[in-house]
């Protein structure tokens, strides 16, 4: 009885830290399924992409899907463009052009694609010239990621695009009344000679990463349980 009673902490810690390495374990698993569902929703998607659909802004509502092929024609505000601050490409300095796209009953924010500007910010990007009347095929994506730092860069100059942090459509909807606006964006597909860089693929850590951290989690909880063993049986020979 009193082995049990010296026992038990070491056991119920055990339990505790097996219960934390499994259950990472499990859901890392589970976001690599999904991560895995979601490229092969994409690369679907990019494959219908030349003959996808026009459709409307209802209908674009009621997608169920994340990645979807359709075409859409309107006309670009190009007085409302907002600018992605500090987005990559081969370890070069841009951002990301985004222009609502009015339709008939709604909008629909679109990137343009990438261009380079100066890290410092000190000089605005120069924007390749953006024709008013749009239609073009291509893909509904989910908006980019909000994270820790949403909001503006800094304070926006008069005439000049608004620099961001973080695209949410709802609140640039909100601030520059254009209402009611699609939650997710439109990714036009690719054109040669465009000034725009358009190498779109899903956001995020892919599937094969998310198993590398569920196969770290599940050797945690292997270690833990050899370790305990062997502890466990040391004591034993002590006492013995």
């Amino acid at each position: 009885m009193s082995a049990f009673r010296q026992a038990w902490p070491r056991l119920a810690l055990l339990v505790a830290a097996e219960c934390l390495f499994v259950g990472a374990a499990t859901w890392q698993w589970q976001r690599a399924q999904l991560k895995d569902r979601r490229e092969r929703e994409f690369a679907a998607a990019l494959v219908d992409a030349a003959q996808a659909p026009r459709l409307g802004f209802a209908e674009l509502r009621g997608l169920d899907r994340e990645y979807a092929a359709t075409r859409l024609r309107g006309r670009l505000l190009r007085d409302r463009i907002v600018l992605h601050d500090n987005r990559m490409h081969d370890g070069q300095y841009g951002v990301e052009v985004y222009v609502p796209l009015a339709l008939d009953d709604g909008y629909v924010l679109v990137n343009l694609g990438w261009i380079a500007a100066d890290r410092s910010r000190r000089t605005p990007p120069a924007l390749p010239a953006i024709e008013a009347d749009f239609d073009a095929a291509g893909l509904v994506a989910p908006a980019p990621a909000i994270g820790l730092l949403g909001g503006r860069s800094g304070a926006s100059e008069a005439g000049r695009p608004d620099l961001r942090l973080a695209i949410d459509p709802a609140a640039i909807a909100e601030e520059a009344q254009l209402q009611p606006m699609l939650d997710r964006v439109f990714w036009p597909a690719a054109e040669a000679g465009s000034p725009f860089r358009r190498d779109w693929r899903p956001g995020g850590i892919d599937g094969d990463r998310h198993r590398g951290y569920a196969l770290q989690w599940a050797s945690f909880a292997v270690v833990a349980l050899l370790l305990f063993l062997i502890l466990s049986l040391r004591r034993e020979e002590v006492r013995r």
